[in-house]
């Protein structure tokens, strides 16, 4: 019986197909965040993030920063890949996407901040007005909770529904940023539950890794990030298999 593959065997062959490439993948990933640390560490060591200037200001610098991660997410989108398809890889894979349409990373990473930050708006309304009325601290704590609730649960399903877009950059270069969005929307239809529960496996390695002083997490993202890459590969072989 033709079925998708389930989150246990997508792991599994995750590890098998790792075996003798953590020596580039965890210099890859301390690379990568070492060079986002760097580059945030002198963007605001200097702000005073006491005031509303310095918060914003901030925030500004944060978004950036995320839309200069997308180049970086498509290099290791590309990496990752080729961990499971079975090539060569390089720590500089993780640059793979400063040479290779950087505006369309830059794009995907942009609409999808931007639909997250949606879900957002009613907690940072909420905060604005509580900065110049006084309301009591159990109001306050309840509408915080709610509004963070509808962005949380919000950009959660935006994640999902957007989450092969940069496999689909990849995969079909002719497209534009727009387009792979599109694709990937479409592909997750009836397949975020899949994605999320993926996703919610790797809690307990995550804890784990946490309590090894985040050395662990060296070992845990790669192999999160191998699931996530086979996680795609499956559905596109999926849905080649039934659209025949």
């Amino acid at each position: 019986m033709d079925r998708h593959a389930s989150s246990a065997e997508l792991k599994a062959k995750a590890k098998g197909q790792m075996l003798g490439k953590y020596g580039t993948l965890v210099p890859a990933f301390l690379v990568v965040e070492a060079i986002m640390t760097m580059i945030n560490f002198m963007a605001t060591f200097s702000l005073n993030t006491r005031t509303m200037t310095g918060l914003t200001v901030q925030f500004v610098i944060e978004c950036l920063l995320q839309l200069l991660m997308g180049i970086f997410l498509a290099g290791q989108t590309y990496m990752y890949l080729n961990v499971c398809c079975g090539g060569n890889i390089k720590i500089s894979d993780v640059f793979y996407g400063f040479g290779n349409h950087p505006d369309k990373a830059i794009l995907i990473q942009l609409f999808q901040l931007l639909l997250c930050l949606v879900f957002f708006v009613p907690l940072f309304i909420c905060m604005v007005i509580f900065s110049f009325v006084d309301v009591s601290v159990s109001v306050m704590i309840l509408v915080f909770s709610i509004t963070f609730v509808i962005g949380l649960v919000g950009g959660t399903i935006i994640s999902l529904q957007y989450s092969q877009s940069f496999y689909v950059c990849l995969d079909f270069p002719e497209f534009t940023a727009i387009q792979c969005l599109r694709y990937s929307r479409e592909i997750m239809k009836g397949n975020k539950g899949r994605r999320f529960y993926l996703a919610v496996s790797f809690i307990p390695l995550y804890l784990l890794g946490l309590l090894t002083c985040c050395i662990g997490l060296l070992f845990v993202i790669p192999y999160a990030n191998t699931a996530s890459a086979n996680f795609y590969l499956e559905l596109m072989s999926y849905r080649n298999r039934h659209n025949k």
